[in-house]
């Protein structure tokens, strides 16, 4: 496997993908550009098999990320699959984190991997974890930060997204998570007692 290709399918895709999810948009859960990047990216992992002197279950015995990733990339090239237990369906949701005076921030646009038994993993970071492996595996030395990006922290009265067909042909319905800051600045599932949401173009 040459560098630049690996750079090329993997890592600046990822980047690219990074970059769209702090954008403050809606998109279709299963359906949209972020689907469709992180499908692809999954695919371009999973084949690193395809370069190495490991086999798959030897990939997957050395790394859960490979493994979780290489299940996804086949989901989505395959859809369901024969062993139901390697189903990974990718799914899109937008997470805000919402502050004791009622108002919500955006923190980003979260791809998730449901895995129908390894359970469910953001995929921003087990690809990163994944792509890592890989880059040790092909004894490649590339500088890549490879870290989930947050959007600013601005807190609005609602809980705000913008639809942009440019990003999503069409949307019949849009997912969001809340989280609320605790003492240590980790941030936790949140369940707001009141939510405003609001879509716009």
């Amino acid at each position: 496997m040459n560098p630049n290709r690996f750079i090329n399918d993997i890592l600046k895709p990822w980047d690219m993908l990074n970059s769209l999810l702090v954008q403050q948009y809606a998109f279709q859960p299963d359906l949209s550009d972020i689907t469709r990047l992180t499908g692809n990216i999954a695919v371009s992992i999973r084949h690193q098999i395809d370069f190495a002197h490991l086999n798959d279950k030897q990939a997957n015995n050395l790394s859960q990320a490979h493994q979780i990733i290489s299940d996804a990339g086949d989901y989505w090239k395959h859809g369901s699959l024969r062993k139901q237990e390697r189903n990974c369906p990718i799914r899109v949701a937008a997470a805000f984190e919402y502050a004791e005076n009622g108002t919500f921030r955006f923190i980003r646009n979260i791809a998730t991997l449901a895995h129908s038994s390894l359970g469910e993993h953001d995929f921003l970071t087990t690809s990163a974890e994944a792509a890592r492996f890989w880059m040790s595996q092909h004894g490649f030395n590339v500088e890549w930060k490879g870290l989930p990006n947050s959007a600013p922290p601005i807190f609005e009265q609602s809980a705000r997204l913008k639809f942009d067909p440019r990003y999503c042909i069409n949307m019949s319905n849009t997912q969001i998570r809340f989280f609320k800051k605790i003492s240590d600045g980790k941030l936790i599932p949140f369940d707001p007692p009141q939510v405003r949401f609001e879509v716009y173009e």
